[in-house]
């Protein structure tokens, strides 16, 4: 089987980044939409409007909580969170046009990636896979320092499923989201990013916290966003994605958390379905210290044995990642090992 690996055009990170690279964006063409939220646009969606067209930018907006209005483009500005970038990237590469990411904050790995993930109603509904990577992403660490600390940790614990997910893929010849088998480099990446994350995760958050731009905060954003995010691509997603996929299936938004957040608690239940003690004593020390969730109540969830079985099963489809990996856990193995997540029990 082929390998394949495949990353941003180009990714530039640093402060006030965005308003120095503004000819990089124009570049793209005449005419450029930005899609972007409400909040969002009042905090930097504005001002970046602005001063594309004083530079001779024909742009237009889509704030995602409204209709879009029909306009023509040759590029788009996703411009925001997770929502904001996976609907750009939907919009830029089904119209065949180029994409320029810009995160407001670290805390998932989307802004890299050829990936967009649908939603129905707060519910999970499928992954959607792109021909094509985004052309340019942003990552302006002066607005990220600006965005809450609790958005960092969610991307950390994001990051820090990439090197288990991706080890997981390496060792029982599954493929990644590319369909294909991962590289030495992407492997490479996936630690490299875990290697971060435990040396400077606590000091980035503090960092945040004040708002203060230090090298732990610009390697941690680094880490979150660029290295996280080719490590999942390249590398492969396996238990912990695929359990965060059954729980949004099943409850929705009846989860009071981030993609972050529930993946902090669907790793910790991937580390112990194969065995992997130390490490699981090791990221459950760090996530408590970042106020990640270690259990189902942390969550606001207060599932049945019958709603993990549930869980299980939503786990093991074909087009996700316990499958896609290889993975030999068996059902039994993966709902036993869900129970012991509760805090509370059936009486």
């Amino acid at each position: 089987m082929e390998k394949v690996f495949v990353s941003p055009m180009t990714y530039r990170q640093g402060e006030d980044i965005l308003w120095n690279h503004l000819d990089d964006i124009l570049a793209f063409g005449k005419k450029g939409l930005l899609v972007t939220d409400g909040f969002v646009y009042q905090m930097v969606g504005e001002k970046l409007l602005k001063k594309l067209i004083n530079q001779g930018g024909k742009i237009s907006s889509w704030l995602v909580e409204e209709e879009r209005v029909q306009d023509e483009f040759d590029y788009v500005i996703a411009l925001g969170g997770g929502r904001a970038i996976d609907l750009g990237k939907s919009l830029a590469f089904e119209s065949n046009r180029c994409c320029v990411v810009v995160p407001t904050s670290a805390s998932t790995d989307a802004p890299t990636s050829r990936i967009s993930v649908e939603y129905r109603d707060g519910y999970f509904k499928k992954y959607a896979y792109y021909a094509k990577s985004p052309d340019l992403v942003l990552v302006d660490t002066a607005i990220l320092v600006n965005s809450p600390a609790h958005f960092l940790a969610s991307g950390i614990a994001d990051g820090l499923a990439t090197s288990i997910e991706a080890r997981t893929v390496r060792e029982n010849l599954g493929v990644n989201t590319l369909g294909a088998m991962p590289t030495l480099a992407s492997a490479a990446i996936a630690e490299k990013c875990r290697e971060v994350l435990f040396e400077y995760s606590e000091a980035a958050v503090e960092a945040n916290k004040k708002q203060e731009i230090t090298p732990a905060f610009e390697a941690v954003v680094e880490a979150n966003t660029l290295l996280s995010g080719i490590g999942f691509e390249s590398g492969g997603l396996s238990i912990a994605h695929a359990l965060h996929n059954a729980m949004v299936s099943l409850w929705g938004s009846e989860i009071k958390g981030s993609h972050g957040q529930i993946i902090a608690l669907t790793t910790l239940q991937h580390l112990q379905i194969e065995d992997r003690k130390e490490e699981l004593d090791e990221y459950q020390k760090l996530f408590e210290k970042l106020n990640l969730p270690v259990s189902y109540e942390e969550l606001s969830i207060f599932p049945s044995a019958e709603e993990l079985r549930k869980v299980t099963e939503l786990a093991f489809s074909p087009e996700d990642g316990i499958i896609r990996s290889q993975s030999p856990a068996t059902k039994e193995q993966v709902y036993q090992t869900l129970l012991t997540f509760r805090k509370t029990r059936e009486i």
